[in-house]
């Protein structure tokens, strides 16, 4: 059976549906809390998937002593992006590709150098065509959760894009990356919200986080079947 092995980098982000949708796929699940220490994976080939999930530090942080698992994790991805092997990555996990790739990642600022984040249930708008997007609408709503943004890494299509930052999804060979989260539930949106209170504040508001709790179940349910199609068809387009 082939091996789905999700690295996650802070307790509270779990593979989530990615993990189930694959599990139904017929690949063997397996968790490593690259955060905790666990080994990465030596052993994993064409046939495997590696997904890196998303965490509150950056590609700045590579090298840092608190961080010591994120350049390990690079030269992984490096690895395997050589070989076109597949891997997905989901937030932090895209930087990560990205910059395996060689493309630049940084802090999202507007014109005139303030910071920028994208906290909350909006809008992606799909780019040109690819089996990924098949099927889904013009637009879409997901969770966004983030403060860092990647330029395209050389060879890759670019498959959404925000007004806020244009690179939101990319597909680089048998390589899958996207800033958002449509893996998540409303309950772990708002268990997010409650853990990383001072980033949606930074973000939304003082009252970000009551907002985003309140909006979190409905916004869930009403994105699920879309959000299950996309990652479905992501998940058809780099095990193919």
């Amino acid at each position: 059976m082939p091996r789905a092995v999700c690295l996650t980098n802070v307790a509270h982000e779990g593979p989530g549906l990615v993990g189930e949708l694959l599990g139904e796929a017929g690949y063997r699940v397996e968790i490593v809390e690259a955060f905790r220490g666990e080994a990465l994976p030596v052993d994993l080939g064409e046939k495997d998937v590696l997904v890196v999930m998303g965490g509150p530090m950056g590609v700045a942080d590579i090298g840092k002593p608190e961080f010591p698992w994120l350049a390990p994790v690079v030269d992984l991805l490096r690895a395997r992006l050589a070989k076109d092997w597949p891997n997905i990555g989901v937030c932090l996990g895209m930087q990560l590709i990205a910059h395996a790739a060689g493309a630049k990642v940084v802090p999202m600022t507007d014109g005139e150098g303030r910071r920028l984040r994208e906290v909350g249930w909006g809008q992606i708008d799909f780019v040109g065509t690819d089996t990924i997007t098949r099927g889904l609408p013009a637009s879409m709503e997901v969770l966004h959760w983030h403060g860092d943004g990647c330029s395209l890494p050389a060879g890759a299509s670019l498959l959404a894009s925000t007004k806020v930052w244009p690179v939101q999804m990319f597909r680089l060979g048998r390589s899958f990356g996207m800033q958002f989260h449509p893996e998540i539930d409303g309950a772990t949106a708002c268990v997010w919200a409650q853990e990383d209170a001072a980033f949606v504040e930074a973000a939304n508001g003082s009252d970000g986080v009551r907002r985003l709790q309140e909006a979190s179940p409905l916004a869930a349910q009403r994105t699920y079947a879309l959000r299950r199609r996309l990652l479905l068809q992501a998940i058809e387009a780099v095990t193919a």
